[in-house]
């Protein structure tokens, strides 16, 4: 009779340990998001979205959003398409140092901090663009800017003319 107490207090005591590990993790889990210090998600809205009219012999012209993240987290701008648009692309405007000359770089992605704004303007983060035709003052354009946590946020631009 004791063999089989043995065995069956070793067995019992051998599947209690991991229940009691998942029941500490779950406490301190609970409690680590219940104080706050999980965080939440990004939460991201895009407005003011504008187009420039292009001018002249020119094709390629530039779109400029606001991206706001209202949450805990940092999103991520992976992408931007239009279906108004052959080629869509991120670009960020660079000043060479120690020379007086800025250059468009392509930039794979743009961060959105938790908490932030980014608002794109022609010296800096911008959307390069070459429509499939050409824009007129006032029309929407639509597009899809396409965010690594919080997905796709359509979004229309109004056509304008540079500078305003």
């Amino acid at each position: 009779m004791s063999t089989l107490y043995t065995r069956l207090r070793g067995g019992l005591l051998a599947a209690l340990a991991p229940v009691v590990a998942a029941a500490l993790t779950l406490g301190g889990l609970t409690a680590w998001v219940a104080a706050g210090a999980a965080g939440g998600p990004a939460r991201i809205s895009v407005a003011d979205g504008r187009v420039f009219l292009s001018y002249g012999s020119v094709a390629e012209t530039a779109a400029f959003f606001r991206i706001t993240n209202s949450g805990d987290s940092d999103d991520v701008l992976e992408s931007v398409s239009s279906p108004q648009a052959v080629d869509v692309m991120l670009s960020r405007t660079v000043e060479q140092r120690g020379r007086n000359v800025e250059s468009m770089r392509m930039v794979e992605s743009a961060t959105v901090p938790a908490g932030k704004r980014i608002t794109m303007r022609p010296d800096g983060l911008d959307v390069m663009l070459r429509p499939k035709r050409p824009l007129r003052l006032g029309a929407e354009v639509p597009f899809v800017l396409t965010f690594r946590h919080s997905g796709e946020v359509r979004v229309t631009a109004v056509v304008v003319r540079p500078g305003s």
